[in-house]
């Protein structure tokens, strides 16, 4: 349901939100070998989520990115997705068409829209800390 780049994204941020450490920054290849994702792509996905303020980068030597704990804890995940998909994830239509609505639904609205509806109030409410933390469960594998 998520494109590869917003699963990536995730991945990404799961990445370096659960091996940060004080002055620790990540490079491309690092989070590219660690998330699985062809390097240049990787980059381009990390300059969204610095475009969107949710990670940080640094130049130079000792470089990378990183993100700060505060944003560990308040970033949601619709952040992420809407940072890489733009705002149309949250409220568009399931087929992509452009005037779907209740008054001129397409042939999947009425099944999709309360499905959306559920899907975006978890994803308004569960952050990277909240992943990470994977709530009682087993922890997560980036690779699989």
């Amino acid at each position: 349901m998520l494109s590869k780049a917003s699963q990536y994204a995730i991945k990404s941020l799961l990445f370096i939100s659960a091996n940060q450490q004080v002055g620790v920054r990540f490079s491309v290849k690092d989070v590219a070998i660690a998330i699985d994702s062809p390097p240049a792509f990787t980059s381009k996905i990390l300059q969204q989520l610095v475009a969107a303020k949710i990670i940080t980068s640094v130049k130079g030597s000792g470089g990378g990115f990183e993100i700060s704990t505060s944003k560990i804890v308040s970033t949601k995940v619709i952040s992420i997705i809407k940072a890489i998909e733009g705002d149309h994830f949250s409220s568009g239509c399931f087929l992509g068409l452009p005037d779907c609505s209740e008054k001129n639904p397409c042939p999947v609205h009425k099944l999709y829209a309360p499905l959306r509806e559920k899907l975006n109030q978890g994803l308004y409410n569960v952050t990277l800390d909240d992943l990470i933390n994977n709530k009682g469960k087993q922890p997560f594998n980036l690779k699989g």
